[in-house]
């Protein structure tokens, strides 16, 4: 197995990938792994510096990996790696990726909150995220990354595999547990990407990415002008619900709507105490976390993140140190049940956004929290922003 990376900050990789690498080196006998130095700018795509990491391993499959990822498991590598071995109907595997139904597949940590639902065996999907995507050399020898302009460095997986798919290829995904400690939300030049798609697929259209739909554009003109500004109320409305259902059972609980990611750097900095998030982990994909907590570096500040399963949830809830900043993900309506009677330490906040669950946020940091998540959007009908 080759484990290619692309880097433009090398302390970044060093903290993520390379130490995950070595924590887990003993997990496999021969182990390639290959870094493309990108701190100059050589290379103005994802496809052209991952082609050229390709043509240095030395292994038949290549793993193609973020810098900011860490690996909690290099036997889960091999694991995927035996999958596309087994079956050679499949062209390549991710991490996570989306079903036509819109199910995101793959289970896997993004800035302190586990997405995804377990996949038992290789799952076929629409489109799979570049976070990390395994290719058998056999399937690369014939069909390179593109290394098309408008590609640059979005959605160059997605590209792969509908083109592998005209080929009576599948794209898949197997769980292979990880942490994206993302510091980017670029999406500069996201719609470039998806307009060569659609343009070089159109016979595949509509297809599914974590992030959006890709459609046709000239029927997405048409849609724009026929569904009203003021489509999301729709998501706000059922979102409400939720919110609701949820403040019933944390009776005095601070409410808002929407995902704590793309916050999560302003709660860091915000709190006085380093912050810790719990994930609730079902599956327990994550429990083996090591180190525990995992410590990850964003902007400064230090993100401390561990997993398990409800009785660890509870336990951290009651132990935590008075003034804690505690922030416990992946929580559903039960576990809010669970929960209740342990939260004697002022009043949480309770979020909910459909791709995280709810999540709940013990902290002297609340109020801060709110004041950032206080917009219409973000506050459920019928509780007025004050509350939020």
């Amino acid at each position: 197995m080759s484990i290619i990376c692309v880097f433009n900050d090398e302390p970044v990789r060093v903290q993520c990938l390379d130490s995950s690498i070595e924590r887990h080196r003993s997990e496999v006998d021969d182990l390639d792994y290959v870094v493309v130095d990108n701190r100059d700018g050589a290379f103005s795509s994802a496809g052209a510096a991952f082609n050229i990491g390709a043509s240095r391993a030395r292994h038949d499959h290549l793993v193609f990996v973020h810098q900011d990822v860490v690996l909690h498991s290099l036997t889960a590598l091999e694991r995927a790696a035996a999958a596309l071995e087994a079956d050679h109907g499949i062209g390549l595997v991710g991490a996570i990726g989306v079903e036509r139904g819109g199910r995101l597949v793959g289970r896997i940590r993004d800035r302190g909150a586990l997405l995804g639902e377990h996949a038992d065996g290789p799952v076929e999907v629409d489109s799979i995220d570049e976070v990390l995507f395994i290719v058998p050399r056999r399937v690369f020898d014939r069909e390179r990354l593109s290394e098309a302009p408008n590609l640059a460095w979005h959605a160059y997986a997605v590209e792969y595999g509908l083109r592998l798919r005209r080929q009576g290829l599948r794209a898949c995904v197997v769980d292979v547990p990880l942490t994206h400690n993302s510091l980017s939300t670029n999406v500069e030049h996201l719609d470039a990407a998806y307009g060569e798609i659609a343009s070089a697929y159109p016979g595949a259209l509509p297809v599914r990415t974590p992030s959006r739909i890709i459609t046709r554009f000239a029927l997405a003109r048409r849609l724009e002008r026929l569904i009203p500004r003021h489509a999301w109320r729709l998501r706000w409305v059922r979102e409400s619900v939720a919110a609701h259902v949820g403040a019933r059972v944390l009776k005095g609980a601070r409410c808002v709507l929407g995902d704590f990611r793309w916050s999560i750097d302003e709660l860091l900095a915000g709190g006085a105490d380093p912050l810790l998030v719990v994930n609730l982990d079902r599956e327990g994909a994550f429990v083996d976390d090591r180190p525990d907590p995992l410590v990850l570096k964003r902007l400064g500040y230090e993100l401390r993140v561990t997993s398990g399963g409800p009785e660890r949830v509870i336990a951290s809830i009651r132990t935590a140190p008075t003034g804690a900043n505690v922030l416990v993900t992946g929580l559903r309506m039960r576990d809010l049940r669970a929960l209740a009677p342990h939260l004697v330490n002022g009043s949480p906040l309770l979020g909910f956004r459909r791709e995280v669950g709810y999540w709940l946020l013990v902290s002297p940091s609340v109020g801060h929290v709110a004041a950032l998540l206080r917009s219409p959007r973000s506050t459920p009908v019928g509780m007025g922003r004050e509350t939020a």
